[in-house]
C-alpha cells in the first residue's frame, strides 16, 4: 500500500484498473472451466451410475433365475418322494435323479420326530438338530410353502450356506415333511458369476439379507456380520436397508467416496450391492480439472497485460487534464487553458470543470440570497423559534415567540433562555444541560421531539411541544429550538382517549358480529353483520329494544347473562339459531362499561360463529372412539355402547348375545411374514366381521387380535349358535396378504346375556371364558357360554 501510494493519480488508477481486468476474468475463466467440468462430472456420474445399476440388475435377475431353477429341481424332486423315512430308500431315490444332486450340495429330508436324514456322498445319515432350528422348520411345515431359509454357517461346507426347502405333501394335501438343498454360497457357481460382475479395478459387489447379513463378499471376514454396522460402506447398506434401490454416491467411513448401486431379489429377501470407488471413476475428469484451472490461470495473466497498453493509451488525456488543473489551482495558467475542444469525456469533463469555476462567485451570492430569505422564513414561522449560544445566551427570537411566551424581540435578546421560560422546577436540570453542550456533548433531546413545560411571561405554564437541533459555527455551539404551543391539542387529546378506550376495549375482544346496548337495552351501534345474517339493517336498529330485534325465544336464553352483564361482569353463552338459512352456533359475549363512579351505563355484544369449531370437536370425538388401523369401533366405543345394550335389553325384553374372538395362531403370522402382514390380516378380519353381522349389531377390536361382537335381539342360545358358527365359517376362506393366500381361522366363545341380574361386566367376563373353552376344543370353532 506504501509503494501505491507513492505513484502518481493516474499510475495508481492504471495499476487498479489493470488488477480488476486480471481478476475478472481469472474468475469468469475460472468459473466457466469449473462449471463446465462440474456438469460434465455430473453427467458422468448419471452415466457410470446408470451402467452400474443396469449390470447390477441383469446379475439380479441371474440369482432369481437360479434360484427359481433349483427350486423347481427339488419341487419335481419331492413330488415323487417315497413315503418310507429309511436311509436305504431314500439314497435309492436320489441316484435316480443325479440332475438334482448335482445342484445341492446336500440333500436333507426333515420329519416332524426330531431328526433330519441328510445326504452325504453317496450315502445318508441322521443327526439330531436344535431346537430353534426345528422350530423353523416347523413354522416353515405348517405354511405348507417353499422357501429360502436365511443364510447359516454351514460346519460340512466350512463357509455360510443356506438352504431351499420343498414341503412334500401327502394324498390329502396335507404337508408332512420337508425336502431340503443346501447350497454353498461361497463356491457356488451362481454366486460366482455375481463376483465376477465389477466395475473398474477397484470396486466389487457383494450380496445381503434385507436384515443387512452378509451372504457374500470379497471380504471373507465379512462374512455373516452385519453390513450396516460394519466395514466402510456402514451408511450405504443403512440406506438400502431402508427400501432403496437405484445407485448414489456416499462417503465411507474411512473418508473415501463411492458409487453404490443395490437392487432386491425377487424370490428370496436379499439385496444384490455393487462399490465402485469416485477416486477411480473420475481419475480422468480430476486431471482434466487441474489442466482447466491452470490455462485459465494463464489466460487471465495474458489478458492483464493486453489492458495494461489499452489502459495506458486511454488515460494519456486524463494525465493531461490532471495537470492542466493542478497549474489552475496553483496559479499558474486560467481556467482557458482547459480542453473544451476535444469531443470525448476529457472534453466534458473540462467543459463541465470550467462552468463549475464559473459558477462558483453565483453560488457564493445566492447563498448569501438564501441566508436572508431563511431568516425571513424562521421570523414569520407559525410556530416559536428561539436559538442560543452555549452559555443560554438567546440569540434568535421570532414573532411567534412573542406572540406565545409575551416577550418581544428586544427584550429577549440576549437575556439567559433560563428567565425567560424554563420553569424554576427545570432550571438546575437545565443549566447541567446547557455545560454539557458547551463541552460538545449532544444529549438525548437534541434531533428528538418532546413536550415540555414553558413559563409565559404572566407567570402560568404553557404546554409546548418542543424540537431541539444544534449547529456548530465559527468552532462555538449554538443550539436551535422549534417551541408550538400545544394547548389545544391536549384538551382534544383528553377527549380522544376517552374515545380511543371505548374503541379499544371492542378491538380487545373483537369476534365477528359487534352491537353496543344502552343501560335501556336499546341498541346504540350494529355492525353490517347484522344485515349479512339476519337481514336486519343497521340503521334500523338503532333505539329499538334488544327483545324486538332477537325476539322473545333468544332473549329469554340471554336474559340470565345480560343480569350478569348489567351487574359488571362479563358474561359468555352459546345459542343454535338460523343464519343465512342454516343452523349455526353462535358464542356471544357480554362486555360492561363502566362510568366512573363504577355505574354500568352500557353492554358491548360480541358474537362469532363457533359452528365449525363443534364440527371439529365432534369429529376428534368420533376418531377417539375409532380403531385406527381396522375403522372400527375400538374398546372406549366399546365400553361405552355394551352398558347401553344391556340396558336396552332389560328394557325391551329382547335377549341379547356377546362374542369374544382372536385369531388363531396370530403371532405366527407376524413372525413369519412381519407385521406388515399381520396388520393387512387384522383389516381383512374385522371386514369379513363387518360383513357378516346385522346393521344393529357393533364389531369392535378392544386390543392385539381381539374382537367382541355385540348381537341384539337374539332369541335364543341356538340362535347364538348360528351366528358363531356363520362367523368362524367365514374366516376358513384363505387371507390374500402381499400376493400370498394364508389359511387362518378363529377361536369363538359367545355368551347370552342372563336377565337383569346380569352386569355388563358379567356377561364380558363370561364371553371371555367362553373363548377360552373353544381353544381348549382345538381352536377353528366356537363355543356358547352355559
Amino acid at each position: 500500500m506504501a509503494a501505491t501510494a507513492r505513484l502518481p493519480i493516474a499510475a495508481q488508477l492504471k495499476f487498479r484498473m489493470t488488477a480488476v481486468v486480471i481478476l475478472l476474468v481469472l474468475v469468469a475463466t475460472m468459473t466457466v472451466t469449473w462449471v463446465a467440468l462440474v456438469l460434465a462430472e455430473q453427467d458422468m456420474k448419471a452415466i457410470i451410475g446408470d451402467q452400474q445399476y443396469a449390470l447390477l440388475s441383469s446379475s439380479a435377475a441371474q440369482l432369481d433365475a437360479d434360484l427359481g431353477s433349483k427350486m423347481a429341481l427339488l419341487a419335481s424332486l419331492a413330488e415323487n418322494l417315497p413315503g418310507s423315512d429309511s436311509a436305504e430308500a431314500m439314497l435309492a431315490y436320489m441316484g435316480r435323479h443325479a440332475v438334482v444332486r448335482r445342484e445341492f450340495r446336500n440333500l436333507h429330508l426333515y420329519q416332524p420326530q426330531r431328526h433330519l436324514l441328510h445326504t452325504v456322498g453317496s450315502g445318508t445319515s441322521k443327526f439330531d438338530i436344535s431346537i430353534e432350528a426345528q422350530q423353523y422348520l416347523r413354522r416353515v411345515l405348517d405354511a405348507g410353502k417353499a422357501t429360502v431359509s436365511p443364510p447359516y454357517y454351514s460346519v460340512q461346507a466350512g463357509s455360510p450356506a443356506v438352504m431351499v426347502l420343498q414341503p412334500v405333501f401327502d394324498a390329502s394335501g396335507r404337508a408332512i415333511m420337508l425336502l431340503g438343498g443346501s447350497i454353498d454360497l461361497h463356491n457356488s457357481p451362481m454366486l460366482q458369476h455375481v463376483a465376477r460382475q465389477k466395475s473398474g479395478q477397484t470396486g466389487h459387489t457383494f450380496l445381503m439379507t434385507s436384515s443387512g447379513d452378509a451372504v457374500h463378499h470379497p471380504e471373507r471376514a465379512l462374512l455373516m456380520k452385519n453390513l450396516g454396522q460394519q466395514g466402510s460402506s456402514q451408511a450405504a447398506v443403512q440406506r438400502a436397508l431402508a427400501g432403496f434401490q437405484g445407485w448414489t454416491e456416499v462417503v465411507n467411513t474411512d473418508g473415501s467416496a463411492a458409487i453404490y448401486s443395490f437392487k432386491r431379489l425377487q424370490r428370496v429377501d436379499w439385496i444384490l450391492g455393487a462399490s465402485y470407488p469416485v477416486k477411480e471413476a473420475f481419475a480422468p475428469m480430476i486431471a482434466m480439472r487441474r489442466q482447466g484451472m491452470l490455462a485459465a490461470a494463464v489466460f487471465a495473466v495474458v489478458a492483464g497485460l493486453m489492458g495494461w497498453i489499452a489502459i495506458w493509451l486511454m488515460l494519456r488525456p486524463l494525465n493531461l487534464l490532471r495537470q492542466h488543473i493542478s497549474a489552475i489551482r496553483e496559479g499558474g495558467a486560467s481556467i482557458d487553458v482547459l480542453q473544451r475542444g476535444r469531443r470525448d469525456e476529457i472534453g466534458e469533463l473540462s467543459v463541465a470543470f470550467h462552468r463549475l469555476m464559473a459558477e462558483r462567485e453565483a453560488a457564493q451570492a445566492a447563498i448569501r440570497d438564501s441566508e436572508a430569505l431563511i431568516s425571513n422564513i424562521l421570523q414569520r414561522a407559525p410556530d416559536a423559534f428561539v436559538s442560543c449560544s452555549a452559555d443560554g445566551v438567546i440569540t434568535k427570537w421570532n414573532t411567534a415567540a412573542e406572540r406565545t411566551f409575551g416577550w418581544s424581540s428586544s427584550e429577549a435578546m440576549g437575556r439567559d433562555i433560563a428567565e425567560l421560560i424554563v420553569p424554576p422546577a427545570m432550571r438546575t436540570a437545565h443549566s447541567a444541560g446547557m455545560r454539557a453542550f458547551a463541552e460538545g456533548h449532544i444529549g438525548g433531546l437534541i434531533d428528538a421531539r418532546v413536550r415540555i413545560a414553558a413559563v409565559h411571561r404572566d407567570g402560568h405554564e404553557v404546554p409546548v411541544e418542543l424540537s431541539l437541533g444544534s449547529v456548530r459555527h465559527a468552532g462555538e455551539y449554538y443550539a436551535t429550538a422549534f417551541l408550538r404551543d400545544i394547548t389545544e391539542r391536549l384538551r382534544y387529546e383528553k377527549q380522544l382517549a376517552a374515545s380511543e378506550k371505548r374503541v379499544r376495549m371492542i378491538a380487545d375482544n373483537l369476534p365477528v358480529l359487534i352491537a353496543y346496548l344502552d343501560h335501556e337495552r336499546k341498541f346504540q351501534f350494529a355492525n353490517a353483520t347484522f344485515q349479512h345474517w339476519f337481514g336486519m339493517a343497521p340503521a334500523q336498529l338503532i333505539g329499538c329494544p334488544l327483545i324486538d330485534a332477537i325476539g322473545a325465544a333468544h332473549n329469554a336464553v340471554a336474559a340470565p347473562w345480560l343480569e350478569r352483564a348489567y351487574g359488571g361482569q362479563n358474561a359468555t353463552y352459546e345459542l343454535k339459531t338460523t343464519v343465512q338459512g342454516a343452523l349455526r352456533t353462535l358464542e356471544t359475549t357480554f362486555v360492561p362499561e363502566l362510568a366512573e363512579d363504577g355505574q354500568v351505563i352500557g353492554i358491548y355484544a360480541l358474537s362469532h360463529d363457533t359452528t365449525r369449531l363443534k364440527q371439529i370437536e365432534e369429529r376428534l370425538t368420533e376418531l377417539a372412539r375409532t380403531d385406527s388401523l381396522t375403522g372400527i369401533a375400538n374398546r372406549l366405543r366399546f365400553e361405552e355402547i355394551l352398558p347401553r345394550a344391556v340396558l336396552r335389553a332389560r328394557r325391551n325384553r329382547k335377549p341379547l348375545a356377546l362374542a369374544y374372538l382372536d385369531i388363531d395362531y396370530f403371532k405366527a403370522v407376524n413372525d413369519g411374514h412381519g407385521h406388515g402382514a399381520g396388520d393387512a390380516v387384522l383389516c381383512e378380519f374385522a371386514a369379513r366381521l363387518t360383513a357378516q353381522v346385522r346393521a344393529m349389531d357393533t364389531v369392535a377390536r378392544i386390543a392385539g387380535d381381539e374382537f367382541v361382537i355385540i348381537f341384539e335381539q337374539v332369541n335364543d342360545s341356538g340362535e347364538a349358535a348360528r351366528l358363531a358358527a356363520k362367523i368362524v365359517a367365514a374366516m376358513r376362506t384363505p387371507f390374500d396378504v402381499a400376493g400370498q393366500r394364508l389359511h387362518l381361522s378363529t377361536s369363538l366363545g359367545v355368551a347370552l346375556h342372563e336377565g337383569d341380574s346380569e352386569t355388563a361386566e358379567e356377561l364380558l367376563a363370561r364371553a371371555d371364558a367362553a373363548l377360552y373353552q373353544a381353544k381348549r376344543q382345538g381352536r377353528d370353532g366356537y363355543a356358547v357360554s352355559d
